[in-house]
């Protein structure tokens, strides 16, 4: 019996009527030797930080870090736990599955988790699908892959989401905690992606609100040649402008002005 495992409902369906899987169950497709079921994005996510000691828990505490935990746990998230059991069920029912998630190192990350966290044992393959239309859809079905071509997306994938749940986890405790004994209260939070974009948006900020107008001059003029009129802007010397072209030396412009005019 072979399973494929799909990232969202809606993949699901579309891949199940090209092989066949046309029976509608409760959170799974089937059809004669095949079934067709999904996760909704990652089901699993990494345990809390108390999963690993009581010390981690609460109160936060300087000395408990830095928490680095030597064998990773993950938990069933709560708004997937009914559909984890399905899959769970389904891959003690199967010999083969055929990870049919997004083709991309979340996608791998999404199956793979998954099969690992339910020690499943049968072989594995992997369907490269980068689009669901359906000449994409059947070209894929005809050229399954081997698991171990994707493998390293998927060791990619880990590495990142634990880098990420480090820094995340002791940064956050760190600097809140260091803000405590300035007198800060709330949760200072920091994240690989979160606080370089905060930074971006604060250094905008800082320079609209400590922006200062400052006075330039443009000198445009109307030529004529063979009764042809047409209008002209000088472009002032780099020494007489600001740092976005702009001249800032009235008195030089106004002499264009009076050249202009002679």
């Amino acid at each position: 019996m072979r399973l494929f495992l799909c990232e969202k409902p809606s993949q699901a369906r579309d891949i199940a009527k090209f092989i066949g899987a046309g029976q509608r169950d409760d959170g799974f497709l089937s059809g004669p030797g095949v079934i067709v079921t999904w996760a909704r994005g990652h089901l699993l996510e990494q345990a809390e930080p108390e999963a690993y000691g009581e010390r981690y828990g609460n109160p936060w505490r300087l000395e408990a870090l830095p928490l680095v935990p030597q064998q990773w746990k993950l938990e069933v998230k709560k708004d997937g736990r009914a559909q984890f059991s399905v899959i769970n069920r389904l891959l003690k029912q199967v010999d083969e599955v055929v990870i049919a998630t997004d083709a991309d190192r979340e996608g791998e990350v999404i199956a793979r988790e998954l099969l690992e966290y339910c020690r499943f044992q049968g072989r594995v393959f992997r369907l490269w699908l980068s689009a669901l239309d359906d000449a994409s859809i059947r070209n894929a079905l005809a050229n399954i892959w081997p698991s171990e071509k994707t493998e390293a997306l998927y060791r990619a994938g880990v590495g990142r989401g634990r880098a990420d749940w480090v820094t995340g986890m002791n940064l956050t405790r760190l600097y809140t905690l260091k803000a405590r004994e300035a007198g800060i209260s709330g949760v200072m939070s920091v994240g690989r992606v979160q606080t370089p974009t905060l930074a971006i948006v604060v250094r905008r900020d800082l320079e609209i609100e400590n922006f200062i107008p400052k006075p330039y001059s443009d000198v445009i003029a109307t030529l004529i040649s063979d009764n042809i009129a047409f209008p002209v802007k000088w472009v002032a010397a780099a020494q007489y402008c600001d740092e976005e072209g702009r001249c800032i030396q009235a008195g030089i412009a106004a002499q264009v002005v009076e050249l202009c005019r002679q």
